[in-house]
């Protein structure tokens, strides 16, 4: 069976000459209910670009961060302050790093423990004491853990988990993801200290009937779509921006690490799965009111560039959106962007 499977992105970003205003204004409220968290995979020049960010970046972007007033914090607290309605600091930021690569000890670790930040390290269960060089092993994750550091869930064998195999049901399905997660949970809890209970899914990937699922386990769940979290997120399908070679300048990095949740409501399609019979997709969301332009949404889809959005329902407030052409199978990324709507000085 092909998977045809949309990412719906939301959020909006500042233009730098907002970024720079909401840093020095004195009406900037110390706290807020949003926060941005990165995924990065290898910090490394000599791995898959398209999984890699080079130790200088990294170190540039950590030096942005600092220079600028943001605060680091973990992840688990990070979401849990949100679920229950209460604000982090203004311009939080939490750093994620999946597959545990040993780039993430000899090169992240360092600088991060250097700044005495935390981060978190999202370990495949399978790969862990299976020979592989490429990863940390548990020494090394117990060693971080002791400054800062904290271990989640990547599931057992990273597979796609929203595939179902042919001659499975749906019950058949639920019972091997369960265990495909609770057995990941498991080996991190006989090697790690108190490992989160946050699953990142493998390629990033959920469905509605998985995220119900991680919901009845307990789990937080964070994807590989790009924009920020708030308490208004789904957090059993939470954001992250992925950071790889070619996305990660630093003037992209700025914007990105200040941006804030775009308040929408998506009405349809009620899954990110779409058929294969499916000829252009239509995403259909009310906007819900915020410090943002109405008039300023945009909406782009992978390999489409700009594509249109339309008044619905003007006076609800309901846009509609449609690719410009059929998607291929895979993954697609609908990103929705507008500005926030802030006075700014020059």
């Amino acid at each position: 069976m092909k998977y045809f499977w949309l990412f719906i992105i939301r959020f909006s970003f500042f233009i730098i000459y907002y970024s720079v205003a909401f840093a020095s204004s004195t009406e900037v409220t110390p706290a807020t209910n949003n926060a941005v968290i990165l995924m990065y995979h290898n910090i490394a020049v000599n791995t898959p670009p398209g999984t890699s960010v080079r130790p200088e970046r990294f170190q540039q972007h950590m030096a942005y961060l600092a220079d600028n007033g943001f605060t680091i914090w973990p992840l688990f607290k990070t979401l849990l302050y949100l679920a229950n309605g209460k604000p982090v600091p203004d311009k939080t930021v939490v750093l994620t790093f999946d597959d545990a690569y040993s780039s993430v000890y000899n090169e992240a670790f360092p600088v991060l423990k250097a700044r005495g930040w935390p981060f978190t390290v999202f370990v495949t269960g399978q790969y862990m004491g299976a020979g592989y060089t490429h990863y940390v092993n548990w020494q090394q994750l117990r060693e971080m853990q002791g400054f800062g550091a904290e271990i989640g869930n990547h599931s057992f064998t990273h597979r796609h988990l929203i595939r179902h195999r042919s001659d499975e049901t749906k019950a058949q399905w639920r019972k091997r993801i369960i265990d495909e997660v609770e057995r990941a949970q498991f080996i991190l809890q006989q090697n790690v200290n108190n490992p989160i209970i946050v699953l990142a899914y493998p390629y990033g990937e959920y469905s509605k009937e998985l995220t119900v699922l991680l919901h009845g386990l307990g789990y937080f769940a964070v994807g590989q779509q790009s924009g920020a979290v708030s308490s208004a997120s789904d957090f059993q399908a939470l954001p992250r921006f992925p950071m790889a070679t070619g996305f990660d300048g630093m003037e992209d990095f700025a914007i990105k690490v200040s941006t804030k949740d775009l308040p929408v409501t998506v009405l349809s399609p009620e899954d990110g799965i779409v058929s294969k019979d499916t000829d252009i997709p239509v995403l259909i969301m009310r906007l819900e009111n915020g410090d943002y332009k109405k008039a300023g949404l945009r909406c782009y889809a992978s390999g489409q560039g700009q594509i249109n959005v339309d008044w619905l329902d003007r006076e609800n407030s309901v846009v509609v959106v449609r690719a410009k052409q059929k998607i291929n199978p895979g993954r697609t990324k609908l990103s929705l962007r507008s500005i926030i709507d802030a006075p700014f000085s020059s």
